[in-house]
């Protein structure tokens, strides 16, 4: 299903609420974003937690089995190229290589 493998991967990085991933995803509209969810829900991968409020707000989360996804996920990553860092990792959207490698360097002795 079109979409699925974005929300899974969006969801690996934090929870978020449903405004949050159409705004990650705007070419997705909101029709088919809630479809994608309640797909998703009804298979066990995500939960929605509803706080409520006021206002009443609803946040999705990966449930232990849609984190089971992570390393899939990542391996997809590499296979369509994405950059990985020099262990081999992916390298997470919006940071620099050169921060990840710099984070993974030991310090240096004076």
């Amino acid at each position: 299903m079109r979409w699925t493998g974005l929300l899974v991967d969006l969801l690996l990085q934090r929870p978020a609420r449903f405004n949050e991933l159409h705004a990650a995803l705007p070419t997705l509209s909101k029709r088919v974003l809630s479809e994608r969810l309640a797909e998703l829900q009804n298979v066990a991968l995500v939960e929605r937690e509803v706080d409520p409020g006021p206002p009443i707000t609803a946040t999705y989360r990966l449930t232990e089995r849609g984190r089971a996804l992570g390393p899939a996920m990542d391996a997809l990553r590499v296979w369509a190229g994405a950059p990985v860092d020099d262990q081999g990792r992916p390298i997470p959207p919006g940071a620099d290589a050169d921060d990840t490698a710099e984070r993974d360097r030991p310090a240096a002795v004076e």
